[in-house]
């Protein structure tokens, strides 16, 4: 990143902040960077605009023009409506701290609106598609060790609906009752226990015992021995993709979209899932309600009662 201008006063409270989010809040390291990188970006527009050293004074007193100004150039630069919106909400949590610390308070950042899209659904895979990817991803690399690495973080995403990041700072200790289950640490360090499927099991067991690494700190490691980096997988996983023709929506957290949604197409009980994926709110779950609707209209036409399929019955109050 590029040097701005900062008043020394404003940098120790920007260090104080992330202090904050970290220590009060329990947000992740990955969070906490994209927040510390929305604010760089937004101090240094405002760095540009005005062309002097920035000061807790002069942000305390941008206008709603500055505002309009910063998002009008993050949208020339073609960045996504829900890019702005989640920039704008770092830039307030930042403002409502300086309000507790410092008394600022700069009404004019809340007074900015966003049109927001609507949510994009979940991308799901086809069931067909994704049994076939969990087949032929060990027979892609080279090493017969990383083709077993490859499967078995494939399994945990789709056979237990677990986030790529959760997978790969796994660790021993965290499978329990002989690896039937697994304790997972997820979002805001929330933990949750999931069961383990006999083949996401034997996957995993598999990889364990062809690695020739000492699996200590985390259990998937790359070819050097370190811990497996995300954009490692994903690049084996768009191998993977063209390999089968698969879907662009294909990631791993295509993966886990799809471990929920095929499960709700079994008639699986959405609170389960919600546990299951480490959902916080039932409503980001309800999210899959509205993937399967092939199987929501299928349930309407057998059984509702003003469906013409529905028989009459002859019970009588």
């Amino acid at each position: 990143m590029a040097t701005i201008k900062t008043a020394k006063e404003l940098q120790i409270l920007i260090e104080e902040w992330l202090s904050y989010l970290r220590d009060n809040l329990v947000y992740s390291k990955h969070t906490l960077d994209a927040y510390a990188t929305d604010l760089f970006y937004f101090l240094s527009f405002i760095h540009t605009h005005y062309q002097q050293s920035i000061s807790i004074d002069m942000i305390a007193n941008l206008s709603i023009q500055d505002f309009r100004s910063w998002l009008a150039a993050r949208k020339r630069d073609n960045l996504k409506t829900t890019s702005n919106a989640r920039s704008l909400s770092v830039i307030r949590s930042f403002y409502r701290y300086l309000k507790s610390k410092k008394d600022i308070d700069n009404k004019n950042v809340f007074a900015i609106k966003i049109l927001k899209n609507n949510k994009s659904l979940p991308k799901d895979l086809p069931l067909e598609s994704t049994l076939e990817a969990t087949k032929i991803i060990e027979t892609l690399p080279k090493q017969r060790w990383v083709g077993l690495r490859d499967k078995a973080v494939l399994m945990l995403l789709y056979g237990c609906g677990l986030r790529i990041s959760e997978v790969l700072f796994l660790n021993k200790n965290d499978f329990r009752d002989s690896m039937e289950s697994l304790i997972v640490k997820g979002k805001g360090k929330r933990e949750r226990m999931v069961p383990i499927l006999p083949q996401v099991k034997s996957a995993v067991m598999d990889y364990m015992e062809s690695c020739p690494y000492q699996l200590e700190d985390y259990i998937f490691v790359g070819v050097g021995g370190k811990k497996l980096n995300p954009d490692v997988f994903r690049a084996n996983l768009r191998g993977l993709k063209k390999s089968l023709g698969l879907p662009e929506c294909t990631s791993p957290h295509a993966f886990r979209h799809s471990f929920a949604t095929h499960l709700l197409s079994q008639d699986g009980d959405l609170r389960t899932i919600q546990t299951l994926l480490g959902h916080e709110s039932l409503s980001t779950t309800q999210r899959y309600t509205k993937v399967d609707v092939s199987g929501l209209m299928s349930a309407y036409s057998n059984f509702h009662p003003k469906s013409k399929r529905s028989k009459p019955k002859n019970d009588k109050c």
